[in-house]
């Protein structure tokens, strides 16, 4: 049997006409299911891929194709067969990954913007355009609709802490805030909110459990309850793109469409707040003119703690967070970029180029494509890159002052 790392970069030869909204590899980091990538597109399809073994686009296998009505946005993974999906048609889903059947658990006002399922908790939230979080219990007998939150706007980035169940047996993820040192992982279960008004709302997913619990069962919940633990402004300026928790469960960044990145901590205290940072990044000088690009997506490694920012300049740069700078940037890929994820073994990094951007429909014709050499996205250049993932995103080793 072939193993997962001895394989040379290679694209995915079955992939979406339309740009891809988001990717997600299974959450279990056993061999023969850490390669098993979900894709959401703007095609109106999900697919499931099995890379599991795959050391070039010969060894991948396209195992489930799941259709939707409109573009889908969001998809994540329940278990080892079962995934839930959302997009423009307002549906909640949930996608049977053995027999191809899709069940449509729910349905928000407007598109369902993001969605992701809490292992500890058993909570599947949808989060939409409508200006709320919805609260499902996918594995029930029947699934179930639990409760829906309203935030003040609309919801364009959502994440979970800690993002995997789990690492890789015999390792520990490493932690942007205790400068690069590999710690136990902080398991409490949390979900970060971004919206357009760039609020920021962190929910402890535990007390939300219990206060579901508690009105389930007809007890006194008081309105205060259901609020957010804490609510943040974004550091960040400009509208929010993506969030992504670290791996450690110790924070999370945001990243927006002016080419920057903040990284934040969720202990409230002075002395934790006073490590946050943020970075300019994905920007280039064209004829003397400093050209930002947006921050499109990010992805954590779930062993070094470093990662990935993918731009709508066709870059995807791999960032130290605990020592504060870029270790790796792959060369230019085709087209600007719409989603990155890796796989929970940490071996393999997914790409998705082929994002619309401006220039494509203000200047249609051969010549289309952003400036500084970014070529054209939209239907029919849609890529999946898979890279080998361990090695390039390692921290680099930083010498001892004491030595």
């Amino acid at each position: 049997m072939t193993t997962p790392t001895a394989f040379a970069d290679y694209e995915l030869k079955e992939r979406p006409q339309d740009p891809v909204s988001a990717m997600a590899f299974s959450p279990n980091h056993a061999p023969e299911r850490a390669g098993q990538l979900l894709v959401a597109s703007w095609d109106r399809l999900v697919r499931l891929y099995d890379l599991s073994y795959a050391q070039d686009s010969q060894g991948v296998r396209l195992v489930q194709v799941f259709e939707h009505e409109a573009a889908v946005l969001d998809v994540c993974w329940i278990n080892d067969t079962l995934a839930a999906s959302g997009g423009l048609d307002r549906r909640v889903r949930l996608l049977n990954l053995e027999t191809g059947q899709t069940n449509i658990l729910g349905k928000h006002g407007n598109a369902v913007s993001r969605i992701r399922f809490c292992p500890q908790t058993g909570l599947l939230i949808s989060a939409s355009w409508d200006r709320t979080i919805q609260i499902w219990d996918p594995l029930s007998s029947p699934p179930r609709h639990l409760r829906t939150l309203s935030v003040p706007d609309k919801v364009l980035a959502m994440d979970l802490s800690p993002p995997f169940a789990s690492s890789p047996a015999e390792t520990r993820p490493v932690s942007a805030s205790a400068n690069g040192a590999r710690v136990e992982v902080d398991r409490t279960p949390r979900l970060v909110v971004g919206m357009t008004g760039r609020g920021v709302w962190i929910y402890e997913l535990d007390k939300l459990r219990q206060t579901l619990d508690r009105a389930q069962a007809g007890q006194e919940v008081k309105e205060s309850d259901w609020e957010p633990e804490q609510k943040r402004e974004s550091s960040l300026k400009f509208m929010i793109r993506d969030i992504r928790c670290m791996p450690a469960g110790d924070g999370y960044a945001t990243s927006s469409v002016e080419g920057r990145i903040a990284v934040e901590f969720f202990d409230p205290t002075p002395e934790a707040q006073a490590k946050k940072y943020a970075f300019k990044c994905h920007r280039q000088a064209v004829d003397g003119i400093d050209t930002v690009y947006p921050v499109n997506a990010m992805a954590f490694h779930p062993v070094h703690g470093t990662f990935a920012s993918i731009g709508g300049d066709a870059i995807c740069s791999i960032w130290d967070a605990a020592a504060k700078k870029r270790i790796r940037q792959y060369p230019r890929l085709p087209s600007p970029l719409s989603a990155g994820c890796f796989s929970s073994d940490g071996m393999r990094l997914a790409i998705a180029s082929g994002a619309e951007n401006i220039e494509d429909t203000r200047h249609p014709g051969p010549g289309a494509g952003e400036v500084g050499e970014v070529g054209r996205g939209g239907e029919g250049n849609v890529r999946i890159h898979i890279k080998a993932a361990w090695e390039d995103c390692k921290p680099k080793v930083r010498p001892n002052p004491a030595s």
